[in-house]
């Protein structure tokens, strides 16, 4: 099967199980095709400085590495960031910030696209 070019948008909140399922999925497409994970509006909180488990949530974090570790690309959109006044913890994987531009082009250059 060839290598698709998918991306996984993530727009729910970051303390949700929603979150952390698209993050499992993305993983285990990850292992097949080139995925990109775009955090937009209130899930780019999951960056910051939180304690999931404390309500009920497995820490995305192990996820987030492994997708650093599968050479997936990790988006956070810079306007949801800013509006937010929020600031990013520091991961050992690389975090991409970039402009609702970008990130318009690198959708409109997927094959496939999924929305959580």
């Amino acid at each position: 099967m060839a290598k698709k070019n998918v991306v996984s948008i993530i727009k729910s909140s970051a303390f949700s199980w929603k979150t952390f399922e698209a993050l499992r999925q993305a993983v285990g497409m990850a292992m097949d095709h080139k995925v990109t994970v775009i955090f937009i509006k209130d899930a780019v909180y999951l960056f910051t400085e939180n304690n999931l488990p404390m309500i009920g949530i497995p820490s995305s974090d192990k996820s987030i590495e492994a997708l650093g570790m599968l050479e997936a690309k990790i988006v956070v959109e810079e306007e949801s960031v800013r509006e937010r006044g929020i600031i990013l913890k520091q991961l050992p994987t690389k975090i991409f910030i970039e402009p609702k531009e970008k990130i318009s082009e690198i959708i409109s250059n997927a094959e496939v696209v999924i929305t959580w």
